[in-house]
């Protein structure tokens, strides 16, 4: 096999979101590469190499292989080529290290190198990989200073310029705080059938302050591994196969609510409702226990639905049908964390988002029922009928995904 071809098979790896076979590929190139002599080729993919390790999830050993490309680089002739390509690898390990600020140091140079050899192309990707270091290392408010910087070094009317650009603009309109924001990222999906499926994600992307129009983000995949590991007890792929199935099935909420909804078909007054789920019930064997407990259920969603229609999230006489929107808008993310995270690749990431889209609009009519049964879902897990924080900022992701003329809920149409 070639040099050449075992690049190319490395590249296509590291598409496909499959960094362990990348890794391999790209070391095998190396040593190829060094049997040549050709030392230059050699460095470019070992920093390559580094990389694919970070993104896979080996953040203490991608330091290391980056290391070692740094010192044979620092025994070949000086120039601007091998350090530009040096500096953008490395912006990609440092960022998975949690070293957000180095990297976005590294991705800069990298801009510069890259423009002082004409590579314009390579220049653009560097740039724009440092705007976004910068937003997440700085937030957005502070960013503002050093976008600008930036942009100014980016010749304009190409495409790095006017994704920096669009970068920027956000962080202008965007309040001081890194939560319940909408973000877009200018390079992600805007319109289709992927676009509309990762906004059924959206709630959850605004209130973590991320972009809802992107699944791959390796800059944050040690953040995604904790996360998994923290909030869902997920620490390998088997896991996460087994958690998002479960959210595509709309088998993560308590069965309970989604009953109790179904019921109200049979009697839409209170007294009704309650009668039709002790009938339900009655005729199933199950306990007067658990029997007091579902009624009760009925009577929180009565007065969540109340204060759902006085806030705006329902019509006046607007009702929630069904809770899988929980699932469903959780299943986006739960796709974009386990890709980050390693444990499924780009394909498998994007048909779990266009199953969780597809599904979504089989149960709901518009974004308004789909938002208010997230909603619902959401509050019937953390609130316990307080009206705190948990439904503030629920209430505030709605505002912003109704109201916001940039939301994608205003800018396509459902289904």
């Amino acid at each position: 096999m070639t040099f050449q071809t075992m690049l190319d098979r490395a590249r296509k790896y590291e598409r496909q979101g499959r960094a362990e076979e990348a890794a391999g590929a790209y070391a095998s190139a190396a040593q190829d590469a060094e049997a040549r002599g050709d030392r230059a080729s050699a460095v470019a993919v070992r920093a390559r190499l580094a990389r694919a390790r970070a993104a896979g999830g080996r953040v203490d050993e991608a330091p290391r292989v980056l290391d070692g490309a740094e010192r044979a680089a620092a025994a070949l002739p000086a120039g601007p080529q091998v350090r530009a390509t040096l500096d953008g690898q490395a912006a990609h390990v440092l960022a998975a290290a949690g070293r957000t600020g180095d990297a976005a140091r590294r991705a800069w140079g990298a801009m510069a190198a890259f423009r002082s050899v004409q590579d314009h192309g390579r220049a653009d990707v560097a740039g724009v990989h440092a705007a976004r270091l910068i937003v997440r290392d700085a937030g957005a408010r502070a960013a503002v200073g050093p976008l600008r910087d930036l942009l100014a070094r980016m010749p304009p009317g190409g495409d790095g310029h006017r994704r920096v650009a669009a970068l920027l603009a956000d962080a202008e309109r965007r309040p001081d705080r890194d939560h319940d924001v909408l973000v877009t990222d200018p390079g992600g999906a805007a319109w289709g059938r992927l676009a509309a499926a990762l906004a059924v994600g959206a709630h959850l992307a605004v209130g973590n302050g991320v972009p809802w129009n992107t699944l791959s983000t390796p800059d944050g995949a040690r953040d995604d591994r904790v996360l998994l590991e923290r909030d869902w007890g997920i620490t390998d792929a088997a896991g996460w196969r087994e958690s998002i199935d479960r959210l595509l099935d709309a088998e993560n909420c308590d069965p309970a609510i989604q009953m109790v909804l179904d019921q109200r078909g049979r009697g839409t007054d209170p007294h009704g409702w309650r009668a039709a789920i002790v009938a339900w019930c009655r005729e199933r064997d199950i306990s007067d226990e658990t029997i007091q407990r579902v009624v009760a259920l009925s009577e929180s969603i009565r007065r969540y639905e109340a204060r759902f229609r006085a806030d705006g999230l329902l019509a006046p006489d607007g009702r929630v049908e069904s809770v899988y929107a929980y699932d469903f808008g959780r299943a986006v993310n739960m796709a974009r964390w386990g890709l980050n995270a390693g444990y499924c690749d780009a394909e498998e990431a994007e048909k779990c988002v266009l199953v969780a889209g597809h599904r979504a609009n089989q149960v709901y009519g518009s974004w308004t029922s789909f938002s208010a049964g997230y909603v619902l879902g959401r509050m019937l897990r953390f609130d316990e009928g307080e009206f705190g924080e948990w439904y503030e900022r629920s209430l505030a992701g709605h505002r912003i995904l109704a109201d916001d003329p940039a939301s994608p809920w205003r800018r396509m149409a459902w289904g």
